[in-house]
Formats: structure tokens, C-alpha cells, sequence
């Protein structure tokens, strides 16, 4: 048995999968929640925030800062944090109470653009009236008004200009000053590689979140077996035993390789791969998930994109094999290396000029 480094959450025992109907099936599939090691570390840090934020008065709000690339779950952590959190917003004669803000900076961020996107998820009727000075006015107004005590702001990365790479100085101090002003923690989620610029010119900030935490994917690495190869396949065990299925066999180790493979061990695409797998199983009344469905999942969730560059379909050989790969891989590094110099010239199908 391989150790568990993951909690599962499911509405129902997946063990009694055959007395359910095809939709709890879906949905249980839909609501799988993995709660990995990491995942766990950094609910604890947004934990230590909220606590600051009910209890103890402080001069200056701990905050923090959580990067990571796309589909590694950032957007899954905050949103499962929120969803557990024992505070909920609530509409009052009084007006909103909304104890954890949550918003997303929009792309060619301005301070305007920022402001209106917190006036509208704070109910201001009229989100883009009025100066700059006004918007943001009116927003301070709103966070003591209803009772925020900690903003999540996503999509950090944007108060960096994706053309000229330059960093948008006026929205990042506008954030600082938000948290400057109402003495709220603030939790910052971005891209990484696109996000630490904006810390790197902004001493303030930077100085006010701390060292910037990561949500990586899981590895695959032959020097670590008994960490990263070990820790990959028992969070394949982990989905499996909680799939409505009979059991697949995802942590077998060349199986689960196919699953690192396909997915460089980003778990949003894990589980899209399993969703869309699990979807083509039930309709086609397989007990398991087999091969050709999760081929058909990579094909139609992966193949085409970014992540699916340069690879082939993991799923559709009944061998695919780590060794195999590493073959592959070592002949194309070679067929790109550049022809040995001879010290003389040479056309490009290595004949000596005359």
C-alpha cells in the first residue's frame, strides 16, 4: 500500500457506485476535492491571515502572496478556503456584510479598471461613476462599511503591461494602500514567472506580503523515487479509490507515468484528463477507467494545447513505458545538437566549400 499524502472529499461512498444514477455519478466526480500536502501548507497560511484578521489587532495586516502556474489550483485553494470559511456574506437592511473579498484584477489593469472591478463585487450600483479619486473614495468607504476583514485579489500578474512587460506602478500602490489604509489582510494570487516583477520594483509591497509562496506541481524523479514518484502515485491511489469505478489501477507506476507525462504533474490537468475520462466510461458502461477513454480525454483535453506539444497520446499504446520516453527524448536532444565544427566551412549538408 502506498502511502497517503491526500484527503478526499466526496459526497458519497464510491465503493457503492452501482446503486447510484449516472448524474450523482458525474457530480460526485464533478465535486472531487484533493487535498495535497501543499494544499494543505498554504490553507494554513491563509488560516494564520484570517486569524490576524478576527482577533488580533495589528498595526500591519499580515499578508501573503501564493504563484503559480496555470492549473496548478490557486484558483481551487481560495476558492475551497472560501467555501469553508464559517463567515458568509450577507445581505442586511444595513446594507452587505462581507467579511472575505474576493476579486480579480482585470487584464490592462488601471487604477479606474481596479477600483470599479471592487465597487462592483461590493454591490456599488454604479461601479464606474466618478473620478478616480472618487471610485477610490467610495471603495475605502465600502470596506469599512461592510465589514471586510480580508481581500483575495487574483490574477496579480495583470498589473504588469503583457506588452511592453512593463509593471504598473499606480495599480500596485493602489493595492499596497488598501491594505495601508484599512488595515486588512490581504492574500495575492498570480501566475509565477509573470507576477515577482511587480514585488521586485514595489519595496512596500514586497515588504508587506514576505517571500512569495508556490503551489508547484507534484515531480517525477527518478533521483527521489521515495518522494516524488512515491507522493505522485499515491495521489493517483487517492483518486482512484475515490472515482465512482471499480478499482483502475491509476497508481500503477507505469500508468501513473503516463498520467505525469500528459500532465508535466499539474493537477488541474489531472483532473480535467479524469473528468472528461470518467464521463466517456459511464456512457460507455465500463466498470473501470480503461485505456480508450482516457485516450479520448487526452485527445480532446490536451493534444491540442501547450501542455500537449511535442508529445504523443500516452494512452492509446497498451505499453508506454518511462524508459521509452527517455529513449525518445535523448535521439531528438542529438538529431538538434549542431554538426562538430572541422574548423573549415561547410554548407549545410556538411560538404566543403570549394
Amino acid at each position: 500500500m502506498i502511502h497517503e499524502p491526500t484527503d478526499i472529499q466526496a459526497p458519497q461512498d464510491p465503493r457503492q457506485w452501482r446503486s447510484l444514477t449516472t448524474t450523482q455519478r458525474l457530480q460526485m466526480i464533478e465535486d472531487l476535492l484533493i487535498e495535497h500536502r501543499l494544499f494543505r501548507a498554504l490553507t494554513a497560511e491563509i488560516d494564520r491571515c484570517a486569524l490576524y484578521a478576527h482577533k488580533i489587532a495589528v498595526a500591519t495586516p499580515p499578508c501573503l502572496v501564493i504563484l503559480g502556474e496555470t492549473g496548478a489550483g490557486k484558483t481551487t485553494l481560495v476558492e475551497t478556503w472560501l467555501r469553508k470559511a464559517s463567515l458568509k456574506r450577507q445581505e442586511t437592511p444595513e446594507g452587505s456584510i462581507i467579511p472575505y473579498l474576493y476579486v480579480s484584477v482585470p487584464a490592462g489593469a488601471t487604477i479606474k479598471g481596479t477600483a470599479s472591478v471592487f465597487l462592483r463585487t461590493m454591490g456599488d450600483p454604479n461601479p464606474s461613476r466618478g473620478t478616480q479619486w472618487n471610485m477610490v473614495e467610495r471603495l475605502h468607504l465600502l470596506i469599512s462599511g461592510c465589514s471586510v476583514r480580508m481581500i483575495f485579489v487574483d490574477e496579480f500578474q495583470h498589473a504588469v503591461n503583457k506588452e511592453t512587460q512593463r509593471v504598473l506602478h499606480d495599480v500596485a500602490d493602489f493595492l499596497k494602500d488598501i491594505i495601508n489604509q484599512n488595515k486588512v489582510p490581504m492574500v495575492l494570487i498570480g501566475r509565477s514567472g509573470e507576477a515577482e516583477p511587480i514585488l521586485r520594483v514595489n519595496p512596500q509591497l514586497d515588504r508587506r506580503v514576505g517571500t512569495p509562496l508556490y503551489l508547484k506541481p507534484f515531480e517525477w524523479d527518478r533521483t527521489q523515487p521515495q518522494t516524488t514518484i512515491l507522493e505522485f502515485r499515491a495521489l493517483m491511489e487517492s483518486i482512484d479509490r475515490a472515482l465512482p469505478f471499480d478499482p483502475s489501477q491509476l497508481s500503477d507506476e507505469e500508468m501513473a507515468y503516463r498520467f505525469y507525462y500528459a500532465t508535466n504533474g499539474y493537477l488541474g490537468w489531472i483532473m480535467q484528463l479524469i473528468r472528461y475520462a470518467a464521463y466517456q466510461a459511464i456512457h460507455a458502461e465500463s466498470p473501470v477507467l480503461h485505456l480508450p477513454s482516457l485516450a479520448a480525454a487526452y485527445d480532446a483535453c490536451i493534444a491540442q494545447t501547450v501542455m500537449g506539444r511535442g508529445k504523443t497520446n500516452p494512452f492509446s499504446p497498451l505499453r508506454f513505458r518511462e524508459a521509452d520516453v527517455s529513449l525518445v527524448r535523448a535521439s531528438n536532444e542529438r538529431e538538434q545538437l549542431p554538426t562538430p565544427s572541422t574548423g573549415r566551412g561547410t554548407n549545410r549538408r556538411g560538404r566543403r566549400k570549394k
